[in-house]
């Protein structure tokens, strides 16, 4: 049963501007992905390979579009001109060039994707997740980083001793949890959220969380973070308890949202998140752009 959806997006931050999404506009939710292409007179800038430099001519060509990219002159997003019309800018075969994108493919500095082309990655973004935050708005914000979350429903789950989540059925939510649907701190029905979240204006997760539904705050609508605002509803001290990760293909909802091709690699996150008192308050799963996040954890000597 949905008892609710929203819109609402926001920056977590001190400052919590909101802004209202307009889901109408596409934001995230088109499978191809909206490019920004090079000036008509870019390739002009490039100058041929040096034959008989003793560097193989596939080597000159990935070195000099990564220093384009480490510039600025190519930034994250920017469509390559085709193959053949790089190949004749170079003065190389196809096959040469195709062998020099295809390595810088392979090194994460570009991607490519049927029926869209050539472009240059997003930049890959660290994540610590012992940084003493609960959730993702309150890591990235503290680096000046913006974080939006657009909520996609709210769903009363009821009695999980004898209901699951409605998204459990497709593997997408809290199902992973072998022991997921038990919180015996806060017996009785549980809310499942389903939402998607972007770090600065880039797709991130599409992502789902189960909490006991005596904490669930009414009208929950993203401007901050779901877990401060059980914490400030409940006067709870929310932390992090365990993360586990594996790796999966994007299915066709993923790929709407994070804006990748069908079957792109996934990291998947699972985990529990507690309370001061060291009680179970929410299961947790996050689909993640596999060419966006890095997680880093510092292990204790």
């Amino acid at each position: 049963m949905t008892i609710g959806s929203t819109g609402g997006l926001d920056a977590e931050g001190v400052q919590r501007d909101r802004a209202v999404v307009d889901v109408a506009s596409g934001i995230g939710r088109r499978g191809r992905r909206r490019l920004r292409q090079v000036p008509a007179d870019w390739l002009n800038s490039i100058s041929p390979i040096q034959h008989g430099s003793g560097t193989s001519a596939w080597l000159q060509i990935r070195a000099d579009l990564l220093a384009r990219i480490s510039e600025g002159a190519l930034a994250p997003g920017d469509e390559l001109p085709s193959e053949p019309a790089l190949a004749v800018a170079y003065a190389v075969s196809r096959l040469t060039m195709r062998r020099a994108l295809g390595d810088l493919a392979r090194q994460g500095f570009i991607r490519t994707d049927h029926g869209v082309g050539s472009y240059v990655a997003p930049v890959v973004m660290r994540h610590r997740i012992d940084d003493g935050n609960v959730s993702l708005l309150e890591s990235m914000a503290s680096r000046g980083h913006s974080v939006r979350q657009l909520v996609l429903d709210v769903c009363d789950v009821g009695d999980l001793a004898q209901h699951e989540p409605v998204h459990a059925s497709s593997g997408r939510g809290p199902a992973g949890f072998p022991d997921a649907f038990d919180f015996p701190d806060f017996p009785g029905s549980m809310t499942e959220y389903r939402y998607v979240r972007w770090v600065d204006d880039i797709p991130w997760s599409t992502s789902y969380a189960l909490v006991p539904a005596s904490l669930a705050p009414p009208s929950w609508d993203g401007s901050m973070s779901l877990f401060a605002a059980i914490g400030a509803l409940h006067s709870l001290a929310i932390h992090r308890d365990d993360r586990r990760f594996s790796a999966v293909p994007a299915d066709e909802e993923d790929a709407r949202w994070l804006e990748v091709p069908v079957g792109a690699p996934l990291l998947l996150l699972k985990g529990t998140n507690v309370d001061q008192h060291g009680r179970p308050v929410a299961r947790i799963v996050h689909r993640i752009r596999g060419d966006r996040a890095e997680y880093g954890l510092r292990i204790p000597s």
